[in-house]
């Protein structure tokens, strides 16, 4: 223990200029490291509301959360050319939306993020079970994802 103090105190009386040069480099990585930490976080972030944006996820949850059953058939199906999350891929449908209770059909639009195993049953012509708001006419696809 002696030995190793007498080391650092020959390379401290030896070296005792490079003191200050290694603080302010190894401060500068730590402020650098912590910039890009928080820069990449802020990236991730906005790349995950880009993805709830182009999804319509926070739409979809509020009109499953409040909205009433319809049944929607399928009039067209477009694929937008876009995936989300490498796997699934955003189609524009048009639906003729029937709501149960007797309220009066309507059509309307709606890009949705599809897996491509489900691409059949949303082939024109077919049923989806949906739920939309009465207000806004937003639809939301009343189906597991999977």
């Amino acid at each position: 223990m002696g030995r190793e103090l007498d080391l650092f105190a020959v390379w401290f009386t030896k070296y005792w200029y490079l003191i200050v040069p290694i603080a302010v480099i190894a401060l500068l990585v730590f402020v650098m490291t912590t910039l890009v930490k928080r820069q990449v976080f802020r990236v991730m972030d906005t790349q995950s509301a880009v993805n709830r944006e182009v999804k319509g996820t926070d739409r979809a949850e509020r009109v499953l959360r409040t909205g009433q059953p319809a049944v929607g058939v399928v009039l067209e199906s477009y694929d937008t050319g876009t995936r989300v999350e490498r796997i699934y891929i955003l189609v524009r449908l048009k639906f003729q939306v029937q709501p149960e209770g007797g309220l009066p059909g309507y059509e309307t639009e709606l890009v949705a993020p599809i897996s491509p195993v489900k691409l059949a049953d949303f082939a024109p012509g077919r049923s989806v079970k949906l739920r939309f708001d009465p207000a806004s006419r937003e639809i939301a696809i009343d189906q597991p994802v999977r």
